[in-house]
């Protein structure tokens, strides 16, 4: 019977899901879009650095990341151990709330893996492989963005961003427990 329920609303999921994604992009954008040079005069004959290195503690990026998609009524939640996507869908008039709690991990300079620590969809008792299975199989993810069921997580390629005038974006550290959060960025 709750897998029956679970395939009349996985939509709302899929969309859920694919909405977390957009807005990390987002958020990668924005970090770079606050360093355009383009407004200060430089001479000709003036080097130009063109590397720089962005920083956040767990509370600004938590900050940066809730200003940047409240029109989604989407809360993040940054501690020591997780960050937690927060928001609710009404389903037949009722609330159900859904929370994606996740361990982001540096896996290379160009890599996030964030393992799913948990995902609760309302009182539905689903596994995170199943859900992470139905992703994979009924989303059309970017080639950025790999789902791994087995392992329960899903990875974000940095160095298959496509962003104007960046020519890549690596990690330097990402440390939630420490709340460091560093970026190298190169411009083209």
């Amino acid at each position: 019977m709750e897998n029956k329920h679970w395939i009349n609303h996985k939509g709302w999921f899929f969309a859920f899901i694919t909405l977390i994604i957009l807005i990390l992009i987002a958020l990668v954008y924005v970090f770079i879009s606050i360093s355009n040079d383009d407004q200060y005069p430089h001479s000709k004959n003036e080097q130009i650095n063109k590397d720089f290195t962005i920083s956040f503690n767990n509370a600004e990026l938590e900050s940066l990341m809730n200003a940047s998609i409240a029109q989604y009524d989407i809360q993040t939640n940054i501690t020591k151990k997780a960050l937690s996507f927060d928001t609710h869908t009404k389903i037949l008039g009722k609330e159900i709330p859904i929370k994606l709690k996740t361990k982001p991990v540096k896996l290379n300079n160009d890599t996030i893996k964030f393992d799913i620590q948990a995902i609760d969809i309302g009182k539905l008792n689903i596994s995170n492989p199943f859900i992470l299975s139905q992703i994979k199989k009924h989303s059309a993810l970017p080639p950025y963005i790999h789902v791994n069921p087995k392992d329960e997580s899903f990875y974000l390629s940095l160095d298959q961003l496509d962003i104007d005038n960046v020519e890549s974006i690596q990690i330097q550290t990402l440390d939630i427990s420490a709340k460091k959060w560093y970026f190298d960025i190169k411009l083209k």
